[in-house]
């Protein structure tokens, strides 16, 4: 979704509390629905719901480049559209994060995971650096509609799969809250999801800061084009995707709950390149250390999935994922709302140090908990 804050800066001239409300607009729906739809989606096949929501989310981007061809774009017709792709990314993210299990079972399950990420981090690279060359080369509205074509290919693959489900279905009398308590009670009492939830909390908090205000600080203060922006977003991605390549590998060298650790303390300092981007700390090499930080996010989330699919039984999954989202979700909003609440308080800059120093303290929940000792299960290559 960077094309859509993009478009905000660029089009409408957006500042840091305009691409700050379009982060919480998508995040939103995850806090309200994620508990629900992640219960229902324990009783129903999750591939047709992953293909409605594909199609809805292509109709819900293909309105904005209709309307700024109009003349009649604003700011409200973007926070809809971001709600309406808020809504359908619960239903999808949750029904495919639980299909993962039935597709991979076992040993599988992590390097499954680790490719999934690498397709995700490959994304990240060439997405925002395509973005803003298509952005400076035609326009942000028009980098939507080529969004829209995508998810709508997706859809299309989608109906290709023939991997039969088994939804657990309806228990006879129980009710969709109470099977929701389930899953909350679950995370609750389960020492590594309660770290998970709390460590993945922090990098959402952190990284949902860093990505509302760098936008306003490299294209407003240091005078960045839309491709320079881009490609320092894009390093970051290198670094995911790095991370999300060579999870497994050093897992199985070291111990996956090691790797979760030493990862997260080596990277933790090069957060604090951040908030110096441009004075004194020149952008290349911010790019680097922003690299890094990605590094380990891409690698916790090969690890951190696989240890919530391990410790889940399959009937409580979908409902897990959705409280872990709901969580996960509610932190990116409130990453974004406080990060645009300090820059108007604090300035840019000092808002982004918040973010950084978030980012920076990740390693320090792990270090205090059952994580550290985790394993995965091993797969033949």
């Amino acid at each position: 979704m960077w094309a859509v804050p993009l478009t905000a800066v660029t089009v409408l001239h957006a500042g840091a509390g305009g691409v700050s409300l379009l982060k919480a607009a998508l995040a939103l729906p995850f806090v309200v629905l994620g508990l629900p739809v992640g219960a229902w989606l324990d009783r129903v096949r999750r591939r047709p719901v992953m293909i409605g929501a594909d199609l809805v989310r292509a109709a819900a981007l293909a309105t904005v480049p209709a309307a700024a061809w109009c003349g009649r774009l604003t700011m409200a017709h973007l926070v809809v559209v971001v709600a309406v792709q808020g809504v359908a990314t619960v239903f999808f993210d949750l029904g495919s994060q639980s299909l993962v299990k039935d597709l991979a079972p076992g040993a599988l399950l992590a390097r499954t995971n680790a490719r999934l990420a690498t397709i995700t981090q490959a994304a990240v690279i060439a997405g925002p650096p395509l973005a803003g060359w298509a952005a400076g080369l035609l326009s942000p509205p028009t980098v939507l509609l080529v969004m829209a074509a995508g998810y709508l290919w997706s859809a299309g693959w989608l109906s290709r799969c023939t991997t039969r489900e088994r939804p657990a279905g309806r228990a006879p009398g129980r009710r969709l809250l109470h099977e929701i308590g389930e899953g909350m009670a679950f995370v609750a009492r389960q020492p590594v999801l309660r770290t998970m939830v709390i460590a993945g909390s922090m990098v959402n908090i952190g990284s949902a800061g860093v990505m509302t205000l760098l936008p306003v600080l490299a294209l407003g203060e240091l005078g960045w084009s839309e491709g320079t922006l881009g490609l320092f977003l894009g390093a970051g991605g290198v670094g995911g995707l790095v991370g999300a390549v060579t999870a497994v590998r050093l897992a199985d060298r070291i111990g996956a709950g090691r790797a979760v650790l030493f990862v997260g303390i080596a990277v933790a300092p090069l957060a604090g390149a951040l908030p110096l981007l441009g004075r004194p700390v020149p952008g290349p090499l911010a790019a680097l250390g922003w690299a890094l930080v990605m590094l380990k996010v891409g690698s916790d989330s090969v690890l951190m999935t696989t240890f919530r699919q391990q410790v889940t039984p399959a009937g409580l999954l979908a409902r897990v994922n959705g409280t872990v989202r709901v969580l996960f979700t509610g932190a990116v909003a409130l990453g974004s709302a406080t990060a645009g609440a300090l820059a108007a308080v604090g300035g840019v800059r000092w808002a982004l140090a918040a973010s950084a120093a978030c980012l920076a303290c990740v390693w320090i929940p792990i270090a205090l908990s059952p994580v550290r000792r985790m394993t995965v299960l091993r797969a033949r290559a």
